[in-house]
């Protein structure tokens, strides 16, 4: 499994499938209007899958996981980047300029989890 991006922390807006036809439509800060937006995640790009995690009640939760079809870099550090899914959903997340601070994700061992829930996805 090859890390692609590990971005902390990180505005994330989705979308469900045959919303938008163009995963450019898709903003993530600020989010686009309709699209499910999450705040202060992490996002990890493998070479096979995207995960999101949020902080819980318990620590670090994955609130999403799925194999992509494609995904595209960010052009510069105040850009989206973008992903569609297998399914068709899209993902569109940037890193946040404000510091993560407080939450549990910076110290979140996030390699050890993605690699327990490979088989999973």
């Amino acid at each position: 499994m090859k890390v692609l991006a590990d971005i902390f922390p990180a505005h994330l807006a989705v979308v469900a499938p045959g919303i938008f036809e163009d995963v450019y439509d898709l903003r993530s800060n600020p989010p686009t209007e309709d699209a499910f937006y999450r705040s202060t995640t992490r996002v990890v790009v493998t070479d096979e899958a995207v995960f999101v995690a949020q902080d819980g009640p318990s620590g670090a939760q994955i609130i999403f996981q799925e194999r992509y079809d494609l995904f595209l870099k960010a052009a510069d550090a105040k850009s989206d980047y973008r992903i569609i899914t297998k399914s068709g959903k899209m993902l569109a997340f940037q890193k946040d300029t404000n510091c993560g601070c407080g939450s549990r994700l910076r110290g979140w061992n996030a390699y050890k989890t993605i690699s327990s829930i490979k088989d999973s996805i």
